[in-house]
C-alpha cells in the first residue's frame, strides 16, 4: 500500500494511522498497569511484607507473588504486541525492509529487554512460591526488578534528548517506579483485605501492614513529584508550552488527578492511622479499603493519561507559531453563548457537495457541529443539576435523573440521522453511512442502555446491587477513550483547540467514575460527599459542552 499516491489510498493509510496510534496508547496503558503490579508486588514483598519474618503468614506472600506474576506476564505480552504494532506500522508506510532498521534502534532492544526481563520475573516468582525462605532469589527478584525499571527509561521521551539525557532518564525511572510501587501496592492492599477476612492469622497483622504502607506510600509520592517538576520544566520550556500544546495539556490532566489522587490518599492516611487503635472497628478498616479502591481507579486513568503523553512531542520541540496562546486555550472554556440554532438539513446537504481546501471547514459544519456539542451540554447540564438538587434534597426523586441519558441518546441518533440523510430524515441506506456515523450510532445506543441500567439501579429495591456497577465501568471505559482519543503527533493548532476538550472532559469523567464508585462503597456522611462530587465532575463536564465553540471558530450570527 505504500508509494501509492491516489486521495483514497492516502485516505486508508490515515485512518490506519489513527487507529495505530490509539491501539499504541491502549497497549501501552495495560503495559504500565503490568509494570505497576510487577514493580509494586516486589515492593510489597520486601518492604511490606518483608522477607519471612518469623511467624509471619504464608498466605499474603502467596497472593503477592501471584499478583506479581500476572502483572509480569500482562507487561510481556503487551510489550511484544506493543513492537508488533509498531513493525506494522512502518512496514505499510516504508516497506517490509523497515524492520531490520527498526530491531536496530534502541527502542526496539529496550522493549525486548523489558519483556524478557518480565517473564524472567514472573519465573523467579514462581520459583520462590517453593520456598519462601530462601533469601538469595528474593535478591534475584530485586535486581530483576531494578533492570526492569531502567529499561523503562530507554522508552521515553528522554532517550532523545541532546542535552541532560542522563539526568532526564534517571528522573524518568525515579518518576515511573514511584507510581509503579504506589498503585501496585494499593492493588496488593486490596487484595490483602479481601485475604484479612477469611483468615484470622492475616487480620492480626493488618494494622502492621497499613502502617508499613503507609510509609512507602509516602516515599512513592515524594520521588513522584520531586522528579515531576524538573522533567516538566526540561519538556515544556514555557507556560505556553505547558498549556498550549497536546503534550503540555496531558501533563496538566495528570496534574488534576495527581491532585485528586492526593485527596484521597490523604483520607486513606487518616482512616489507617483510626484503624490501628486499639478500638480501630472493622467499619474504618473497611472504609480505609474503599477509598483505596477509588485511589486505585483514579491512578489507573493517570496511567493511561501517560500512555497517551508518550505519543506527543515535547513542547520545546514544538515552534512556537504551532502552539495555541494561553489566551486561546483559556478561550476554550471560557462562559460562551452556546448555539441554539442548527443549519437547515437543505443547507448541509449542499454544504456536502461544496469542494474545500483541506483542512477548511464551511460555515455552516461549525454551526452544526457547536449546536450539538452545546444541545448535548444542556442536557447533561439539567442531568446534573437535577442529581445534585435530588441529592441535597434527600428525596427519592432525584434517583431518576439517569433517565436524562434516553434523551441524549436520542438526541445524539437523529443528529447522525440528519446528517448523513437517514430515516427520519432521508433514504440513504443505514450500511452505508461513514465511519464517524457508525461511531455516533454505536454511542446512542451505549448511551441508551447506561440510562436505563443506572435508572433501573437507583430506582430499584437493590441500589447497591451489581448492576450500580455498571455505570462506573463503562464510564471509566469512555473516560479513557477521552483521555486516548486522537491525540496525534504534531496535529494542528486547530485539533489541539478540540482536543483539549476531550483531555480535560476525560479528566472529569475519571472523577465522577471515582466519585460514584465511592458512593456505592461507602455509607453515611463520606457516601453522600462522594455522590456531590461525582454530581459536580459531571456538572464541569456539561460546562465544557455548553460553551464549546471548535476551534475557537466564531461563525457571524444569520
Amino acid at each position: 500500500m505504500h508509494g501509492t499516491g491516489s486521495d483514497a489510498d492516502r485516505q486508508i493509510l490515515t485512518h490506519m494511522l489513527v487507529l495505530a496510534e490509539f491501539l499504541d496508547t491502549l497497549l501501552r496503558g495495560i503495559l504500565l498497569l503490568g509494570v505497576s503490579l510487577s514493580l509494586g508486588g516486589v515492593a510489597w514483598g520486601l518492604w511490606v511484607l518483608r522477607v519471612r519474618e518469623g511467624g509471619a503468614p504464608t498466605v499474603p506472600w502467596i497472593r503477592c507473588l501471584r499478583l506479581l506474576e500476572i502483572g509480569a506476564v500482562v507487561l510481556a505480552l503487551s510489550q511484544i504486541l506493543l513492537l508488533a504494532l509498531r513493525a506494522a506500522t512502518l512496514a505499510d508506510f516504508l516497506g517490509a525492509g523497515v524492520f531490520r532498521d527498526f530491531a536496530a534502534t534502541h527502542l526496539f532492544q529496550a522493549s525486548v529487554a523489558r519483556a524478557a526481563l518480565a517473564l524472567a520475573m514472573a519465573g523467579t516468582a514462581r520459583w520462590i512460591e517453593a520456598d519462601l525462605t530462601v533469601r538469595s532469589r528474593w535478591g534475584l527478584l530485586a535486581g530483576l526488578a531494578i533492570l526492569l525499571a531502567m529499561s523503562g527509561a530507554w522508552t521515553t521521551h528522554a532517550t532523545g534528548r541532546l542535552e541532560f539525557r542522563g539526568g532526564l532518564m534517571a528522573l524518568t525511572v525515579f518518576h515511573q517506579a514511584g507510581s509503579a510501587v504506589w498503585l501496585g501496592g494499593l492493588i496488593q492492599l486490596g487484595a490483602l483485605w479481601r485475604l484479612s477476612g477469611r483468615h484470622a492469622e492475616v487480620d492480626a497483622v493488618w494494622p502492621v501492614i497499613v502502617a508499613r504502607f503507609s510509609r512507602l506510600a509516602l516515599v512513592c509520592v515524594i520521588a513522584i513529584v520531586s522528579s515531576a517538576i524538573p522533567l516538566v520544566w526540561a519538556y515544556a520550556g514555557t507556560v505556553q508550552g505547558l498549556l498550549g500544546t497536546g503534550y503540555g495539556s496531558l501533563v496538566v490532566t495528570k496534574g488534576m488527578l495527581l491532585v485528586a489522587a492526593l485527596l484521597l490518599a490523604s483520607f486513606n492516611l487518616a482512616a489507617a492511622r483510626q484503624g490501628q487503635r486499639p478500638d480501630g472497628s472493622t467499619v474504618v478498616r473497611k472504609r480505609l479499603v474503599n477509598l483505596v479502591e477509588g485511589e486505585v481507579i483514579i491512578l489507573v486513568m493517570i496511567l493511561f493519561t501517560t500512555s497517551a503523553l508518550s505519543m506527543q512531542p515535547p513542547p520545546v520541540d514544538v515552534p512556537i507559531a504551532e502552539q495555541a496562546t494561553v489566551s486561546e486555550v483559556v478561550d476554550v472554556f471560557r462562559p460562551k453563548v452556546p448555539t441554539l440554532r442548527t443549519p437547515t438539513l437543505d443547507a448541509m446537504r449542499q454544504n456536502r457537495d461544496q469542494t474545500l481546501p483541506e483542512g477548511e471547514r464551511s460555515r455552516d459544519a461549525y454551526r452544526w457541529s457547536n449546536f450539538s456539542h452545546n444541545v448535548a451540554g444542556l442536557i447533561l447540564l439539567g442531568m446534573s443539576l437535577f442529581a445534585l438538587a435530588g441529592l441535597a434534597s434527600g428525596k427519592t426523586w432525584g434517583r431518576h435523573w439517569p433517565l436524562g441519558f434516553i434523551v441524549l441518546a436520542v438526541f445524539v441518533y437523529l443528529r447522525a440521522s440528519a446528517n448523513e440523510g437517514t430515516w427520519p430524515f432521508g433514504d440513504a441506506p443505514v450500511w452505508e453511512v461513514g465511519q464517524e456515523g457508525i461511531q455516533h450510532r454505536i454511542a446512542a445506543v451505549l448511551t441508551l442502555v447506561l440510562g436505563l441500567l443506572e435508572w433501573r439501579a437507583r430506582a430499584g429495591r437493590h441500589a447497591d446491587g451489581r448492576l450500580a456497577y455498571v455505570f462506573p465501568v463503562l464510564g471509566a471505559a469512555g473516560g479513557v477513550l477521552l483521555l486516548a482519543h486522537s491525540h496525534a503527533a504534531f496535529e494542528l493548532k486547530s485539533s489541539f483547540l478540540v482536543q483539549v476538550t476531550h483531555s480535560t472532559m476525560g479528566a472529569f469523567a475519571a472523577l465522577v467514575v471515582a466519585g460514584r464508585w465511592l458512593e456505592l462503597r461507602l455509607a453515611g456522611p463520606p457516601r453522600r460527599l462522594a455522590g456531590a462530587a461525582a454530581g459536580a465532575a459531571m456538572l464541569v463536564i456539561a460546562l465544557i459542552l455548553l460553551f464549546y465553540q471548535e476551534a475557537n471558530v466564531v461563525v457571524p450570527p444569520d
